[in-house]
């Protein structure tokens, strides 16, 4: 199998990073309407701001309307993009006005891209129409996928060999499936399998680097605003029904403050770390506590099931 981010990886002075981030939040008629807020809010915000303290680093943020990013200074270190993940005339666009803007007297190059689109659509799989389970796919992975491949065109391009790094924000929602919310789930494993197999497309000469955040709980208006709702089923309103389980005790954590939800500034600090520390990319980023006690657990019951099968997978066969 083709290695992945097999050199160290070394931040340049005056890197440019392009952050997007995506809520979902107003719905009607069970038809969901994107209202997207780019870097104005959560992790979103919260990398804008440190990255636009840092001297010399240059930020492209971005949202669908660029007047919620008035609390990033004006600088010509910045620059405020209008951009919709889910429309690629609008991908193109904002690509375009970044190379106009930082590329007056040189080569525009791209260095750090965050990938950060998110809502959840939870609820009963079985109650999800056709148009909320696309625009799910559309805006988490689709999205992703656009904004990735634009950044691999301009990574690849550098004579320097300067290279990039993609940070695709999945979840722990991308490595383990929970009741309720199959396609959050399926939309986040879709941006793992994806990000893994095009960093096994790189040529190591490319020095182009991914990382898979996986991070559980962030304190953002995830479990508010930027989470959808399917129309209930009846057949699961059952309080004994998993999904129903699984809603009961997340509530309770949020009503009671939920500490072990991590900030935001928090993520944020440890993407720039990171991005900057001169080491080996990790593909795969486990964010916090939970999350790293949960992919561990997921793994090692992944291993006993395999060693269950062991027989069967072998079809006669000496395994």
């Amino acid at each position: 199998m083709n290695p992945v981010n097999t050199k160290e990886y070394r931040l340049p002075s005056d890197a440019t990073w392009l952050s997007e981030y995506i809520l979902m939040s107003i719905f009607s008629n069970s038809i969901l309407i994107p209202k997207v807020t780019g870097c104005s809010s959560g992790i979103g915000r919260a990398l804008a701001t440190l990255i636009a303290s840092k001297p010399n680093q240059r930020l492209i943020a971005t949202a669908r309307t660029p007047s919620s990013l008035s609390y990033l200074p004006d600088t010509p270190n910045i620059l405020k993009l209008a951009l919709d993940v889910t429309s690629p005339s609008s991908v193109n666009a904002a690509f375009a006005a970044a190379a106009q803007h930082f590329g007056k007297d040189q080569a525009f190059h791209l260095d750090v891209v965050v990938n950060n689109a998110g809502y959840s659509l939870s609820g009963d799989t079985e109650a999800a129409t056709e148009e909320e389970m696309h625009l799910e796919m559309e805006t988490l992975f689709f999205g992703t996928v656009r904004v990735t491949t634009r950044a691999l065109e301009n990574m690849r391009q550098a004579d320097d060999h300067r290279g990039g790094l993609i940070f695709n924000i999945s979840s722990l929602a991308g490595f383990l499936g929970l009741p309720g919310h199959a396609f959050y789930h399926a939309s986040k494993f879709a941006v793992e399998g994806f990000s893994e197999s095009v960093a096994r497309e790189m040529h190591p000469d490319w020095n182009i680097n991914f990382c898979i955040v996986e991070p559980a709980g962030v304190k953002t208006e995830f479990e508010g605003h930027s989470k959808a709702h399917t129309a209930p089923h009846p057949a699961y309103a059952a309080p004994d029904m998993p999904a129903r389980i699984l809603e009961s005790y997340v509530n309770k954590g949020i009503r009671a403050g939920a500490a072990s939800l991590m900030e935001p500034s928090a993520v944020a600090e440890t993407i720039f770390t990171i991005a900057s520390r001169g080491e080996r990319i990790p593909l795969r980023l486990p964010l916090g506590a939970v999350a790293w006690k949960m992919a561990k657990a997921s793994l090692e019951g992944r291993l006993g099931d395999l060693d269950k099968i062991k027989d069967v997978s072998a079809m006669g066969k000496e395994i």
